[in-house]
């Protein structure tokens, strides 16, 4: 059946069935998922920091730093992804929310197909310092795919540095539930309709027990691992529309407002317990946009698709900072030609009297301007054509056409040189904005997917 043509009630029962199936399992379809390719890019692979390496760790300000932990819907799986760069999930969306209130770092831990027992399992690894296999973590052989075993690898691999990731961590974000229920659900598939709704009525109440016993004691070893972090997890949502059949719809829809009264009724106990864990819902968010917010339609897959991750994002964001904001997505390309990206500085999107420039792929600012955006005091020697910047304890002086400058008297490398450039009939000094800002201790993140810089102090 062409999903672009039709979701009417000629579907066949079964595939309903399989939708609802994966719907209550918290939407994790595994399709094919090109993880671990050669050539991805450091920045954007699971179990790593995203952040610049340029000077981070002379931040004036100490990062704020997040974890992500949990399924596919934390990795930020889309059916067709190809490899990691094209993932942008709600993790690293929460990632650009937090640059805007300092500076940040995150690290992403999730693996796709994750049950809740195998994140325990993780996390007992974590806590014991121990490398795990992926048969250590959870039984992965249900899913086709040799590359979701090698991602579960590579993060088993990393165990020790989770436990570091945790144990510095301010937040940690997490989806998982949804694959808890496949194996279950998959069962009642070649029932008759009848007799699975009898079954799956007598015995969901055993299952979604079991659920939340896993995620307290998950819950309980990410507090004993990361004891100053926030806890953030959601509950499940329901990407079955109910254009497929009503009455599946509102069965299920109970099912997850069920699962959701019992992740409140998990984080009140949890509190009496001494650990503080917030429940983000997003099940409300999707009841009655499945369609919109999810591949149901054209893909038959239940993860969402870039507006559902975006949704979820927000979500996190309001519970975090009580607020959100859209950083729109600055074009790579004007006429053909690459252009600088967007900046924001602690938090304010950069306004300049001069355009920035691009130059093999390095972002020029006009000298006053990096001053104004910077904060600093800076001095300019047409002499020897160097321009000093100071602030705070720190000096950094560069010189038009040298490929050094120096940070504090010591010398580093310049990718690319400062330049003079006329503009109408006053020749300005152009300096590489990113260099200047690290010199003096700022730390700079660039999102490729926004083409934004962020720069913080």
């Amino acid at each position: 059946m062409n999903f672009r043509q039709t979701i009417g009630r000629n579907h066949s029962l079964k595939k309903l069935k399989a939708l609802s199936v994966t719907a209550l399992a918290g939407a994790i379809a595994i399709s094919s998922f090109a993880v671990g390719a050669a050539g991805i890019p450091a920045a954007n692979a699971a179990g790593t920091v995203q952040s610049t390496t340029t000077q981070t760790q002379t931040s004036v300000s100490s990062p704020y730093r997040i974890v992500v932990l949990g399924d596919s819907v934390s990795v930020g799986y889309e059916p067709g992804v190809k490899d990691w760069s094209d993932i942008y999930g709600y993790g690293d969306r929460l990632y650009e929310q937090a640059l805007l209130h300092g500076p940040a770092e995150l690290s992403n831990y999730a693996v796709v197909g994750l049950t809740s027992e195998g994140l325990t399992n993780l996390l007992q690894g974590a806590k014991d310092k121990k490398k795990l296999t992926h048969s250590q973590i959870q039984d992965f052989t249900k899913f086709p795919d040799d590359r979701i075993i090698g991602l579960a690898d590579e993060i088993g691999a990393k165990t020790v540095a989770l436990n570091s990731a945790l144990a510095d961590s301010n937040l940690v974000a997490m989806t998982i539930g949804g694959n808890d229920f496949l194996d279950y659900i998959r069962s009642l598939l070649d029932l008759d309709p009848k007799d699975a709704a009898v079954k799956l009525n007598a015995e969901i109440d055993g299952k979604l027990n079991n659920y939340t016993d896993q995620v307290k004691k998950a819950i309980q070893l990410i507090h004993e691992l990361a004891p100053q972090a926030t806890i953030k997890l959601t509950d499940q949502y329901l990407p079955m529309p109910v254009q497929y059949d009503a009455a599946l719809y509102d069965q299920f829809i109970k099912v997850t407002d069920n699962l959701a009264d019992r992740l409140d009724q998990l984080a009140k106990e949890l509190d009496d317990e001494g650990i503080a864990v917030d429940v983000v819902p997003i099940r409300s968010l999707f009841a009655g946009k499945e369609m919109s917010l999810t591949h149901i339609f054209y893909d038959k897959d239940v993860h969402p698709n870039q507006q559902g991750y975006a949704a979820i994002a927000e979500q996190f964001s309001d519970a975090i900072w009580q607020s959100y904001t859209r950083i729109p997505a600055k074009d790579k390309l004007k006429n053909g030609q690459p252009v600088a990206p967007a900046i924001y500085i602690n938090g304010q999107a950069l306004t300049t009297p001069n355009q920035p420039m691009l130059r093999s792929s390095t972002t020029f600012l006009a000298l006053t301007d990096v001053a104004d955006a910077t904060g600093a005091q800076v001095k300019w020697d047409n002499k020897t054509k160097t321009a000093t910047f100071v602030k705070g304890a720190n000096t950094v002086s560069i010189t038009l056409g040298s490929k050094t400058m120096k940070v504090n008297g010591a010398a580093k490398a310049l990718a690319v040189p400062a330049y003079a450039q006329q503009v109408g009939s006053v020749s300005k000094t152009y300096v590489p904005l990113a260099a200047i800002a690290t010199g003096l201790q700022y730390q700079v993140v660039y999102r490729s997917h926004l083409n934004t810089a962020f720069i913080n102090s």
